[in-house]
């Protein structure tokens, strides 16, 4: 019975810490694709104008490139002139799963990037539920969230946890 129990619980470890499913080339190189083309400011990824959250505030636009295995994205550009790709990720009710992801996530765009990265992690609790925003620098020395090259964030929404990753980049001209 204890085996029995115990092959149970190796069983939800594996699921839960298992493979990564962002370590694929197709990944990698769609991933290097859409980092070349934002700093480029967005001249391939940008699609046709879409209804902004925010009208007064950002423009949003449809996204051309996929990043594999996102379920959605946009580009996102600010009236005070930064603009960035956003790429959301299937939830879940579990946050372990969705951290998990998240770290997957991390330690594919790693790789994709070839070159360190500096991380900085802030977490919230807003209605007892975490918000955390990892931003990543490629400078050492960099503290101001808006000069990131990525920013990773988890957060809680009606019943789920999200993942979301953006890209930032420059203003599409």
């Amino acid at each position: 019975m204890k085996g029995y129990l115990l092959l149970i619980f190796l069983t939800g470890i594996v699921k839960v810490f298992g493979q990564n499913e962002f370590a694929a080339t197709a990944f990698y190189n769609e991933f290097k694709r859409i980092y070349t083309d934002a700093t480029n400011g967005f001249i391939e990824n940008k699609g046709s104008e879409r209804v902004s959250e925010f009208p007064e505030l950002t423009k949003e636009y449809k996204v051309k490139m996929m990043l594999p295995l996102a379920d959605s994205g946009k580009i996102v550009e600010s009236a005070k002139g930064s603009s960035y790709v956003v790429y959301f990720f299937e939830p879940d009710k579990v946050r372990l799963k969705v951290d998990q992801r998240g770290a997957h996530l991390r330690d594919a765009i790693l790789t994709s990037v070839n070159q360190p990265l500096y991380a900085r992690t802030e977490t919230l609790m807003i209605d007892n539920k975490p918000l955390s925003n990892t931003w990543y620098f490629t400078d050492p020395g960099e503290t101001k969230t808006a000069a990131a090259a990525f920013k990773l964030s988890i957060y809680f929404k009606e019943g789920r946890y999200f993942l979301s990753l953006e890209i930032r980049g420059k203003k599409p001209s």
